[in-house]
């Protein structure tokens, strides 16, 4: 074989090569661009809304996200968060979206993108007017009862003292009149309490002026515990009756809450009876049959499930308990997560998270 022969052959080699790896290359291409990413949804409404076709905030998150970044996706609903974790932990699925919470505990298994949302408990309870019985009920309690009964007994004790010191004074008809002696004298005690001073009646001897005189210092210091004690027991009283609209309001209540450690703890240290329970409607209806007296759920759960059924039956309460951020999760950081994160970022940065959210929240007014 000479020379150009050997050239020649060459030369088809490599233009054989160079077609080959052009065709490699479209092929691979077009695979990627065709490949179909795997992607999970749960939670609750309006996250995801019951009864419908994949709709609800963390669909429309993804589909803006898919939408900005090109993506190809197969959507693939699961009862709870658990099961979706599992998913991702398993590979079954490549991305889980939702109102995932992202905690220590999680974020040692999967990967969690960029948080979109940062939420918090809200509580939701029925409202309770206050009656006329409310009002007066204080009174008759046995806290008042004992206070009124201590101080007239007080005041019977500094009577009797200035009958015996004062009894010409106080009546004049000397021994014969002990019982109106008496009465004058606790009358004497009392307008001395009440710094109202009459006149009709005054200590004339020294021992007399003694006893007033120990009597003034005891009964500003009497009267100011007595009118703080009853103050006391009276908005305690009120409070067990109020609207609960915080968490010291939860003491002794039995509260629905969802299934989460955390919370769980939150409201046992409060003194709440958490009872756990696998959605917000679960947890609604709980409520609305009068097993539960407050639900404690996310904000915005709870926002669109009390525009659609609160009215004026019940009082939702916003005070920042338990703040927690929410994002999608995946196996591992890989080129899709990022993808993810920046989208993320870029729909935070021009609030159209927020508008969705909205939208979907005022959808239940």
């Amino acid at each position: 074989m000479n020379s150009v022969q050997k050239f020649s052959q060459m030369i088809r080699v490599f233009l054989l090569s160079f077609c080959f790896l052009i065709f490699c290359n479209s092929t691979i291409a077009q695979t990627e661009g065709d490949s179909v990413i795997q992607v999970g949804f749960t939670g609750s409404q309006p996250f995801v809304i019951p009864g419908t076709d994949s709709e609800g905030i963390s669909v429309d998150l993804w589909r803006e996200v898919a939408f900005q970044g090109d993506l190809n996706y197969e959507l693939t609903h699961f009862k709870n968060v658990t099961a979706g974790l599992d998913a991702v932990k398993s590979q079954t699925v490549d991305v889980l979206v939702g109102p995932i919470t992202i905690n220590s505990d999680r974020a040692a298994n999967v990967t969690f993108s960029q948080p979109f949302f940062e939420t918090e408990m809200a509580i939701l309870a029925p409202k309770i007017e206050q009656g006329f019985w409310d009002y007066v009920k204080p009174i008759f309690s046995t806290t008042f009862l004992f206070g009124v009964l201590g101080l007239f007994f007080l005041l019977s004790i500094v009577g009797v003292l200035l009958w015996v010191v004062e009894r010409k004074t106080l009546t004049p008809e000397g021994k014969n009149g002990t019982v109106r002696g008496i009465g004058n004298g606790i009358w004497l005690a009392i307008v001395t309490m009440t710094t109202v001073g009459y006149g009709d009646f005054a200590p004339r001897t020294l021992s007399g002026r003694v006893i007033v005189g120990i009597w003034m210092i005891v009964s500003l210091i009497t009267a100011t515990s007595f009118v703080a004690g009853i103050a006391t027991t009276i908005s305690q009283i009120k409070g067990e009756d109020e609207t609960i609209t915080s968490l010291l309001h939860l003491e002794g209540k039995e509260v629905a809450v969802p299934d989460n450690e955390k919370i769980i703890d939150n409201i046992t240290t409060v003194g709440g009876r958490p009872t756990p329970v696998s959605n917000i409607d679960e947890g609604f209806d709980r409520l609305a049959n009068g097993e539960v007296d407050a639900l404690v759920y996310d904000v915005i759960a709870l926002e669109y499930t009390f525009n659609q059924h609160g009215g004026d039956e019940f009082v939702l309460s916003k005070k920042n308990i338990l703040p927690q951020n929410y994002g999608f999760a995946f196996f591992e950081a890989t080129s899709l997560k990022k993808l993810v994160d920046i989208e993320i970022l870029k729909l935070k940065e021009s609030g159209e998270i927020q508008k969705v959210i909205d939208r979907w929240v005022n959808s239940g007014e």
